[in-house]
């Protein structure tokens, strides 16, 4: 291709190409350099805005703090009570201590007193009953206030199968009762056994 030929052209017309050439040089050096730093300054805003947006959920989540310290502290509460109404363990003795009390109270001899051993939890049940078998001789009013404040204790207990008969002499005691105290204790869930890997050394 020939060059450029501005022989017999005005010389403006030389002034006038030179200043389209430095315009172009111009605009590429924008084009490479400003362009490259205008990008960087949108990059970098975009993160300040991320970095904007999690430090507020982070002010917005302090501020609930309390109010899920709150929550947490009621929720401990209420498993205490849960734990109180149907334990995880049997007490054996404290109940032994109650039954006492309650049959003292009640002016009853106690025939039988018998913790049979814990029952298994049936199918995904989280409890096992524990049945009492109990067997007293007192007076039938005084048997049904007995019944009333075992129904009243912090854990489940249900009175079942209960036998009433008369004693043979009619004197401080007057019936013999036979009947079932079943609670119920929290069985807690096991953990899944591992599912061996195929290849694994046992």
């Amino acid at each position: 291709m020939a060059g450029l030929s501005l022989d017999g052209k005005p010389w403006y017309f030389g002034l006038i190409i030179g200043l389209v050439l430095a315009a172009a040089i111009i605009w590429g050096a924008n084009y490479a350099v400003i362009g490259d730093l205008t990008r960087q300054i949108e990059g970098a805003d975009n993160q300040l805005r991320d970095l904007d947006t999690k430090i507020e959920q982070g002010r917005s989540a302090e501020r609930k703090l309390p109010q899920f310290r709150e929550e947490v502290k009621r929720l401990n509460a209420e498993l205490t009570k849960l734990r109180s109404i149907l334990p995880s363990t049997r007490n054996t003795e404290e109940i032994i201590k109650r039954i006492k009390t309650l049959v003292d109270a009640g002016n009853f001899t106690l025939r039988k007193l018998t913790f049979p051993p814990l029952a298994p939890a049936q199918g995904s049940d989280p409890y096992a009953e524990w049945p009492i078998s109990i067997s007293v001789d007192g007076r039938y009013h005084n048997l049904a206030t007995l019944f009333d404040h075992l129904s009243k204790f912090k854990r489940i207990v249900n009175v079942e199968q209960i036998s009433i008969a008369a004693l043979p002499v009619q004197a401080e005691r007057t019936i013999a009762a036979d009947f079932t105290a079943k609670t119920f204790v929290y069985v807690e869930p096991k953990e899944p056994e591992p599912v061996p890997v195929k290849g694994a050394k046992q």
